[in-house]
């Protein structure tokens, strides 16, 4: 019987091919599931707009830029709360456009203000990403990072503290795993591509499912309008007034496709005022921008907002 044999070069030729492979395998997953978030550069861009008894076009955070209703104030924020996260987040100036994924502008006709925040080139923070960049950034900086988990749409959990040891989500529709691709961060970078892979793969049906309905009267800072689908919609509360016969109100904030800056809106169908009140919120259908949400659509994710509106309540 004749014994085949492999000549040396063979051999070589052999193994060389099948690093070829692997190495070239280790590329596209690593270009699938290991992508880099890039900020996209923009110019900004303003123009005059008519006064406002809700602007103070000199105020450069949410707080000192919109002014709550007459007979209205702000909810008093508990130290390190996210709404007191909230009222601190920086705008652009008064009468800014809104910005895309692509550095271009878009129409701002529905925005009372916009957040001075960057987005990623990749294009992926759109409505229901908006909501999760502004929470999950809030629980970073205030030391919450056992908060930094988002239930993929397939049901996927993907944590930030697996994606810090190195771990990265190859994700094929249904199917998510984990792979060990990269070395241990907690750096910037790595946080803005955890959140990126969140965004690519998370959506309006995947907060709906991490969530729970709530009446008008509970709801805070840090709920959501959400209507799950394809498309759905994502609307975050970011600020809350009451008066005196303790009656409140919100700010409402979004971000639209195609990805794009994360913007205030004015409430309803009202051109001038941003504020949507307790009452407004229990006349279904609600509107929010071009969406219009049903009951069972206001709803609290996760364990919600501890703040001292909640501790009021």
């Amino acid at each position: 019987m004749k014994v085949w044999k492999l000549t040396k070069k063979q051999v070589t030729v052999r193994v060389i091919v099948l690093i070829v492979l692997l190495t070239a395998a280790y590329v596209l997953l690593c270009l699938r599931a290991a992508r880099h978030w890039k900020p996209v550069q923009v110019t900004v861009q303003t123009e005059a707009r008519k006064p406002s008894v809700y602007v103070d076009p000199a105020g450069t955070t949410q707080e000192t830029r919109i002014l709550p209703p007459a007979g209205y104030e702000r909810v008093p924020a508990a130290e390190g709360s996210f709404l007191a996260y909230m009222r601190s987040r920086p705008l652009y100036p008064d009468g800014s456009a809104i910005y895309e994924y692509t550095g271009e502008t878009t129409s701002g006709g529905n925005a009372v203000a916009v957040y001075d925040m960057e987005i990623g080139t990749e294009g992926w923070q759109e409505c229901a990403d908006t909501a999760i960049r502004f929470w999950s950034d809030y629980f970073r900086e205030s030391g919450q990072t056992d908060r930094l988990a988002f239930h993929l749409t397939n049901g996927f959990l993907c944590d930030w503290e697996r994606f810090s040891k190195g771990k990265r989500v190859l994700a094929f529709g249904s199917f998510s795993m984990w792979l060990p691709l990269k070395t241990p961060s907690s750096s910037e970078q790595t946080f803005r591509d955890w959140q990126m892979t969140v965004m690519h793969y998370a959506g309006s049906r995947s907060l709906e499912d991490e969530s729970a309905p709530i009446t008008p009267s509970e709801a805070r800072t840090g709920d959501i309008l959400c209507r799950g689908g394809s498309p759905g919609h994502v609307v975050l509360f970011v600020d809350e007034a009451v008066n005196a016969e303790g009656e409140r109100c919100y700010l409402l904030a979004q971000g639209l496709i195609p990805a794009q800056s994360a913007h205030i809106l004015y409430a309803g169908d009202q051109k001038e005022n941003p504020w949507i009140t307790q009452q407004q919120l229990g006349e279904y259908p609600v509107r929010a921008s071009a969406y219009l949400f049903d009951e069972g659509m206001l709803r609290r994710w996760g364990e919600g907002f501890l703040n001292a509106a909640a501790a009021e309540s």
